[in-house]
Parts: C-alpha cells; structure tokens; sequence
C-alpha cells in the first residue's frame, strides 16, 4: 500500500513559500501600500499552518496505512490458521457434519436432534483381541490404521457418514443427506459392505507380512429404521451420534454375523432384494425390541448390479485391468463368489479378442480363396480366347 499523502506539499512548494517570505519581509517597505504588507503576512501565517497540518496529515496517513498493512497480515496469518484447523477438523468429522457445522446448519445445544429414517452399518475384525497379542503395538497400529483408511476410503465413495470408530469396529450410517430416500440409503450401504468384503484380499497381505498369524476376516451388520440422530453429551462436550433401537439391531446383527458374512435385517432386505442375493438366516432377539428380527446373509450381487462396486476386474479400450486377487482359508463364501464374478469377466474378455482373431484370418482366407478364383477364372478366359484366334487363323490359310 503506498504511504505518501495523496494531496502533499512538497520541495518546490516550499521554496516558492520562503521566497514569499523574504519577499514580505525584505521588500516591506515597497509593499506597505493600503494593508497590503498586513494582508501578505496574514497569507503568509495561513500558508505556514497549512504547511504544519500538511506534516501532521502526512504522518497520520503514514501511520495509518501501516497500521492498515499490519492488520492486513494479522488478518491473512488469522485466516491461514483457521483454515489448517479447518483441515484438521475434517478428519475427525463425517464429510455431512462438516458440511452442516461449516455452513452453519449444526445446532451445538442439548436437545438439537430429530428423528430420521437411516441404514446403519456395523463391522468390526474378527479376533482382534487375539491378534492384539500376536504382534507389536506399533505394528499393530500401522496395520489397524491400514485398514481403518481403507474402509473409510469406500465408505466416502457410496456417501456414507462415518460416525465413529471404536477400536477395530467401524460405525457407518446412510440417509442423513438431504434427497437420498431409505431406498437409495440401504442400496449404498449393502454395496459398500460388499466393496469392504472384496478389499480385504490385498489388506491380508500386509496383516500376514506384519507377523499375525491370525487372518483378517470382517464381520458386518446392517439395519434400516428411524433412528435419533444428534447431539448428546454434557455443557462442555457434545458427540453427534444415533441412538435408538434400530441402531441396537444393526450392532447385534454385526454380533451375529459369520466370519467374512453380511447380516441384515428383514427391513434392509426389502429395500435391496432387487440387487442382491441373500439367504433366510433365521429370527434374532435383540433387548429392548419386542419382536424378533428376521435375517438375512447377503451372499452377492445380482448380475444386473455387478458394475456397481468397484470391480476387480475393470474393461478398457483396448484390453482389460484386473486388480490382485488372493484366496486363502480365511476368504470367506462372499467373498469367493465376487472373485469368481470378476474371474470369469476377465476369461470372457480373453476369449473375445480370440475369438475375433478367428474371424479376421477367416475373412482373410476366404478373401484369398475368391482372388485366386477369380485370377484362376481369368487365365482360363484368356487362354480360350488365344485358342479361338490360332482357329480361326488355320482356317484361314486353308
């Protein structure tokens, strides 16, 4: 910003006011006709305290531009940390939270809460507290958080709102964006679940060269229903979190769950049983909830909606991707089943480059067959028409 007085009174000013000076004060005599001299020193005196307020306005202006630039750069610094708490603020929030306390829509009060129709998943490692024993803590940290960046990195690709985790366990809810109905919520959620399922093989990898000897296997559990969903807590700190027996259902589902499976309730069932195939597992009893749960294992998807997770095996131009795919005792049927899916995808694309292959040195054949028919059938014409004119030249010498 620049610091000189917009209206200033500079070098050659000042001299033209000295010469007036000496003019008056050397030439008075000259000047002294009808007040003239008293009216030049009243000028003169007037032009010496437009000089002084000229000064002090000058070092005014100076002093408040820079003043101005140093709270410019408080400003700027003020804004620079905001916005890297803002980052940091990020990780320990759902992208829907957020979104709501940035945009001012989060009421942080007691009693902020309202009811809404949500799928709620649940998962969690299956013998953790065992594997816990096998190896380091570090170790075990950087493997955990391995994984945990994993499913949260599905879980942001179908929308889910992460709401907390507990140690190995993860809490995911859908449905609380503005526009997505039950339907679509559950949808999202078994997918993602299905996605989870289909990641673990590369992640088993790392747990195996980690040192466990426990395998890495998931357990999930997924419910839809109205649910409470906002803040509780006490004056001084607040979680927003649900509660409500929907949410008990979903975690003991995840409970009950088989190693590598998907549990879901009757209510979550009706909601994807276009997209999915599943198998009755019975009804459970969950406290607090009068009637029985009905279940169901998800076992894959169906046909029509196998393009929907994200594919291990993936087509492109001019061939096709397919991601590491690793089997072992730990894999469970689920997972069997997506891998022989996108298994017998990738030998489907091998055959058809073959079989298109076929087809060219057929045409390209065939294309020979015809020329050489047609070269042949020429020969043959031309060689008939040299015998008509031998002929007809022995007639004639006859």
């Amino acid at each position: 910003m620049d610091n000189e007085l917009p209206v200033s009174f500079d070098d050659e000013d000042r001299a033209r006011l000295e010469r007036l000076r000496v003019l008056l004060t050397d030439g008075a005599a000259s000047l002294d006709r009808d007040g003239a001299l008293d009216h030049g020193r009243g000028l003169l005196e007037l032009a010496d305290r437009l000089v002084e307020d000229l000064d002090d306005a000058g070092l005014l202006y100076g002093s408040i531009v820079e003043h101005s630039t140093t709270l410019e750069n408080e400003l700027t610094e003020t804004n620079d940390k905001i916005t890297q708490l803002i980052e940091k603020m990020k990780r320990y929030l759902s992208d829907q939270l957020y979104r709501r306390i940035v945009g001012g829509q989060a009421e942080g009060t007691e009693g902020s809460h309202q009811r809404q129709h949500l799928s709620v998943f649940f998962s969690d490692i299956v013998g953790f507290t065992n594997i816990t024993d096998t190896i380091e803590p570090e170790t075990l940290s950087h493997i955990l958080n391995r994984y945990l960046n994993e499913m949260a990195r599905i879980c942001g690709r179908w929308g889910g709102a992460i709401d907390k985790f507990i140690g190995d366990a993860v809490m995911v809810y859908f449905g609380d964006d503005d526009g997505l109905d039950p339907r679509q919520a559950a949808r999202a959620c078994v997918r993602m679940a299905l996605e989870m399922l289909q990641s673990l093989g590369p992640l088993r990898k790392e747990w195996e060269e980690a040192g466990t000897s426990f395998p890495l296997q998931i357990r999930i559990g997924i419910n839809s229903g109205f649910c409470t969903a906002g803040n509780f807590g006490s004056d001084e700190r607040m979680d927003y979190t649900l509660i409500g027996g929907n949410v008990n259902v979903a975690s003991r589902l995840e409970g009950q769950a088989p190693p590598g499976g998907i549990l879901v309730s009757a209510a979550t069932y009706r909601l994807v049983e276009d997209i999915v195939e599943a198998e009755p597992r019975g009804k459970i009893k969950v406290k607090g909830v009068a009637q029985p749960i009905e279940t169901f294992e998800i076992i894959g998807h169906r046909e029509e909606d196998r393009t929907e997770t994200e594919a291990l095996f993936t087509p492109e131009d001019e061939g096709f991707t397919l991601r590491e795919i690793r089997v072992g005792e730990a894999t469970s049927d689920v997972e069997r089943r997506m891998y022989r899916e996108n298994l017998e995808a990738a030998l489907a694309a091998l055959a058809k480059p073959r079989a298109a292959a076929k087809t060219k040195v057929a045409k390209k054949k065939a294309s020979k067959k015809k020329a050489s028919k047609k070269k042949a059938s020429k020969k043959k014409a031309a060689t008939k028409k040299t015998s008509k004119k031998t002929s007809k030249k022995s007639s004639r010498r006859r």
